[in-house]
């Protein structure tokens, strides 16, 4: 009877040992719907663009939050520090005013240095 018993018992607490070693969670980042952008989209040249986020920490507290526009920096941004667990905002701006895609990218990083990153395309005809 005891037999039975540990072979139940060892798979389990193999399973354990397994789940335990798991990478690190990753922060996330959504965009939040409502009026607000939230995929792909097609604006005029400089159209206003409504941006709202939320970033969520992964295993470790968040340290900042950036904007990129085809991988440059925007104006305000990175904004550090940012509230630890999760980090809500919103922004309006000018879009691009110029023909072509424009990859936007919202990306929070934590204290150890992993990112979590949202992306869409803003194009202008």
């Amino acid at each position: 009877m005891r037999s039975k018993r540990y072979n139940l018992i060892l798979p389990v607490l193999c399973c354990l040992v397994i789940a335990g070693c798991t990478k690190d969670k990753e922060p996330s980042v959504s965009l939040l719907n409502g009026r607000f952008m939230t995929t792909n989209v097609e604006i005029s040249p400089g159209g206003v663009l409504m941006f709202k986020w939320m970033a969520e920490k992964g295993k470790s507290d968040l340290s900042s939050f950036t904007i990129l526009v085809n991988g440059d920096d925007q104006y305000g941004y990175p904004v550090s520090p940012i509230a630890p667990d999760i980090y809500v905002d919103s922004v309006f701006m000018e879009g691009p005013t110029g023909k072509g895609d424009y990859t936007f990218s919202f990306t929070a990083t934590d204290i150890d240095g992993n990112l979590g990153t949202k992306a869409i395309v803003v194009t202008v005809p």
